[in-house]
């Protein structure tokens, strides 16, 4: 068993997470689960300052109240301290028209930067909560903070969907046609994903026998 991540490899590897170096397991974890789908979210400070930054470490959590999820790291201070002090987050969903706003975004500026006037992202106004939306991104999610959860040095931030707003234009019989959202996806280091083959398989039939 190696103490740090080999250039190569003559047999398969097995990793004891408590001896490699954090950032290495980051790169585990980010490489092998792929890809993810991204939260953008945008918060309001208590003061009013916008902040909007993207998380790959995000997904639904549940359906019936619709919940989403994500984790935040000690080094995204910002996002947290908002979702604590007003209750409220935006999740914007990105497409690759605009992911180099997406990833700009994501730079380690100083405490309480306005990441719209940084990438010059128009805004939108929300109808349940405060925090702006991304007016180019195709759906949104406006929600309450419900929980905040400790997991290991990183934060679980639970939030409620109390509004949703999905464009037109991804719209058709009934459904949101994923080719029409045209996602964005993170993969492991400076990689991200647009969506690919879209396939569908018939869910199993029970025999009852």
């Amino acid at each position: 068993m190696t103490e740090k991540p080999p250039q190569n490899l003559d047999r398969d590897l097995e990793v004891d997470p408590k001896i490699w170096e954090p950032t290495d397991i980051n790169f585990i974890l980010t490489g092998l689960v792929v890809p993810r789908p991204i939260g953008w979210i945008s918060t309001l400070a208590a003061d009013g300052v916008p902040n909007l930054s993207p998380f790959s470490f995000f997904n639904v959590a549940a359906n019936d109240p619709p919940h989403v999820l994500f984790s935040i790291s000690p080094t995204t201070k910002d996002t947290l301290a908002n979702c604590r002090e007003t209750g409220e987050f935006v999740v914007n969903i990105a497409h690759r028209a605009i992911v180099d706003q997406l990833v700009e975004s994501s730079a380690a500026v100083r405490p309480q930067t306005d990441e719209f006037q940084l990438t010059g992202l128009k805004t939108a106004p929300s109808v349940r909560v405060k925090p702006p939306r991304v007016a180019a991104a195709k759906a949104h999610f406006e929600c309450v903070s419900r929980q905040f959860v400790p997991i290991g040095k990183s934060m679980l931030v639970i939030g409620e969907i109390v509004h949703l707003h999905i464009a037109s234009e991804v719209w058709r019989d009934g459904r949101v046609r994923p080719e029409l959202l045209d996602p964005v996806g993170r993969l492991g280091g400076s990689l991200y994903s647009a969506l690919g083959e879209v396939f569908s398989r018939p869910p199993p039939t029970i025999n009852e026998r």
